[in-house]
C-alpha cells in the first residue's frame, strides 16, 4: 500500500509530476491537490488496483472527469491513508517492544552481577589471606565493569530507540493528520469531524453547557463549476474555508461537510449568538468581488445559506444535524443567501 509513502529521487520524482501534469492537461481537470494525489499516484505505477481501473477507461477512450478522480482519491488515497497509520502504529507497537526485551535482558544479566558481587563481597569478610582476597577484588571488579558495560550498551540502545521512535511518533502524526484532513480546504474532512465531535460532545455533556452548530451551502455552486471552470470553484472553496476560520475562535471547529457544505461546531454557543455569526459570515462573503484571474472577468458575488440548530441534551448527532439541515433547506427555498435558525422553521 503505501509503505513506499513516495521515497522517490528529485529526477523520478520530476518524471512522475511531469507525467501527472500531463494526464490532468489531457483530461482537462482542474490543476488542484486531490489531481495531483490521484495522478502522481497513477504515474509511479505503485498502485496497480488505481491503474487498471484508469487503463480500462482510457482505452474506452473515455475523457475522466473530477468526479471520478473524487471517487479514485477516496478510494485509492484517502483511505489508504488510514491504513498507513495502521502499519504506522504497528511499527511503533514493534519497537515497544523491543524496548520491553532490551530492558528484561539488560536487567536479568545485571541482576546476576549484582548477585556475583554480593556474594563476592560475602567470602571477602570471611577471608583473611592475602591470594584470596585478590581473587575475591577481581571478581568484584570483573562483575562491575560487566555491570557499567550492560549499562551503557543499555543506554546506547535506549537512545537510538528513542531517535527512532520520534521520527516514527511524527511521521504518525503527520499520517493521522492528513487522514482526517480534507487535502483541498484544509479544513477537517468527515473522518475528522466525526471525532472531534465525539469529544465535544463529551466535554458539553459533562460540563452543561449549550452547543450550536451551523451548516453552510454555497449557493448555486455547480453554476459557479460549469461556468468557470473547476479551478476557480476550488478557489471558492477554499477561500470559504480560509473565511470561516477567521470567523470562529480556538474552541470551535470547522469542517468540510461534502462537497460544497461546509459545518461549524461551536461549543458555549447558544442558538442567538451562533445566528449572529452566521450572518457576520455571509456577509462577509456576500461582500467580496471574485476575479477570474486568467481572464480579469468578473465571477459576480459568491453568496452562501445558513441552517443553525442548538444541541439537546441526550440528542444523537444524526438528530441536530437534521435539524440544522432543515434550517439550511428552508434559507434555500425561500431565496437563498439567507441564514434560517431551527426556531425560523418552527415559527414558520
Amino acid at each position: 500500500m503505501f509503505d513506499h509513502i513516495y521515497q522517490d529521487s528529485v529526477e523520478e520524482s520530476g518524471t512522475h509530476l511531469r507525467l501527472a501534469l500531463k494526464q490532468i492537461a489531457r483530461h482537462q481537470l482542474p490543476y488542484n491537490p486531490i489531481c495531483y494525489a490521484v495522478w502522481y499516484e497513477y504515474a509511479t505505477g505503485r498502485n496497480e488496483a488505481l491503474n487498471l481501473d484508469i487503463k480500462t477507461l482510457e482505452e474506452r477512450n473515455t475523457q475522466i472527469g473530477y468526479d471520478t478522480i473524487l471517487k479514485f482519491f477516496r478510494s485509492y488515497i484517502a483511505d489508504e491513508q488510514s491504513q498507513l497509520a495502521e502499519i504506522k502504529t504497528t511499527e511503533f507497537k514493534t519497537i515497544l517492544g523491543e524496548i520491553t526485551r532490551h530492558l528484561g535482558s539488560s536487567g536479568r544479566q545485571i541482576d546476576k552481577n549484582g548477585a556475583n558481587v554480593e556474594s563476592f563481597s560475602g567470602r571477602l569478610v570471611n577471608e583473611n589471606t592475602a591470594e584470596e582476597v585478590r581473587k575475591i577484588s577481581k571478581g568484584i571488579l570483573s562483575e562491575t565493569k560487566s555491570i557499567i558495560h550492560q549499562s551503557n550498551s543499555l543506554k546506547q540502545e535506549m537512545d537510538d530507540t528513542i531517535t527512532e521512535i520520534d521520527a516514527l511518533k511524527k511521521e504518525l502524526e503527520g499520517v493521522k493528520r492528513a487522514a482526517k484532513t480534507d487535502m483541498l480546504t484544509g479544513l477537517l474532512n468527515r473522518r475528522g469531524l466525526d471525532e472531534a465531535m465525539a469529544r465535544t460532545l463529551d466535554y458539553v455533556n459533562k460540563n452543561q453547557i449549550p452547543l450550536t452548530i451551523i451548516i453552510a451551502d454555497i449557493d448555486h455552486f455547480k453554476q459557479v463549476n460549469d461556468t468557470h471552470g473547476h479551478l476557480i470553484g476550488d478557489n471558492v472553496l477554499r477561500m470559504l474555508a480560509k473565511l470561516l476560520k477567521e470567523h470562529i475562535e480556538a474552541k470551535d471547529i470547522a469542517a468540510r461537510f461534502g462537497g460544497e457544505e461546509f459545518i461549524l461546531i461551536l461549543p458555549e454557543t447558544a442558538l442567538k449568538e451562533a445566528f449572529v455569526l452566521a450572518e457576520k459570515i455571509r456577509l462577509s462573503l456576500k461582500g467580496r468581488r471574485w476575479i477570474n484571474k486568467n481572464t480579469g472577468q468578473p465571477i459576480g458575488a459568491i453568496t452562501i445559506s445558513l441552517g443553525v440548530a442548538e444541541y439537546q441534551a441526550g440528542e444523537s448527532l444524526p438528530d441536530l444535524i437534521e435539524r440544522a439541515d432543515n434550517a439550511l433547506y428552508q434559507a434555500k427555498d425561500t431565496g437563498r443567501n439567507k441564514t434560517v435558525t431551527e426556531l425560523d422553521i418552527e415559527t414558520a
